[in-house]
């Protein structure tokens, strides 16, 4: 069994040697960026989710989540709980000060853009069906569990599109 680090999670997913990827992918993103600031360490903003602050020509500034995987998968794990012990909510049922998640599969340099608010609106929606129906992910950490759910990225991907469909 694996026991997962939380600092050594955190160190990974700060990993310097990445900065120049994340670069390229935003500025493919956001063709009109202008600047990117990396928002690291244990900091008020890391606690609302904010890993990096990209700001456009326009003077808009957009907050982004970056989440990495080591290895390629059919899915996109989305964290329910955080430590388990303490039944602290993962970060998908938190309200975050996001604009974007943008989820990375590092061997292959491809990246999940998703727009939080929208991303949040389809778990909401599907989230008994989706805990129910896939698998759940367990990971081990020193003293708690941290639990996520593996949605396979199509059925993310179109869960999150129909959420932007609003009927009154």
């Amino acid at each position: 069994m694996t026991i997962h680090n939380f600092r050594e999670q955190l160190n990974y997913s700060e990993v310097a040697s990445d900065e120049l990827f994340w670069l390229e992918v935003y500025r493919k993103a956001f063709p009109n960026m202008v600047a990117s600031a990396l928002c690291s360490g244990d900091t008020i903003s890391q606690r609302m989710g904010i890993d990096r602050a990209i700001i456009l020509a326009n003077g808009k500034t957009l907050y982004i989540d970056e989440k990495k995987r080591k290895e390629v998968w059919t899915d996109i794990l989305l964290e329910f709980v955080s430590v388990d012990t303490s039944g602290a909510p993962g970060w998908i049922e938190k309200d975050l000060a996001i604009d974007y998640l943008a989820y990375a599969f590092m061997p292959t340099k491809k990246v999940y853009f998703f727009p939080w608010p929208f991303l949040r609106r389809a778990w909401l929606h599907y989230k008994n069906e989706w805990l129910s129906k896939y698998k759940i992910v367990v990971a081990n950490n020193e003293g708690y569990k941290t639990k996520s759910v593996a949605i396979p990225i199509e059925t993310l991907r179109n869960a999150v599109y129909k959420a932007t469909i609003i009927q009154v």
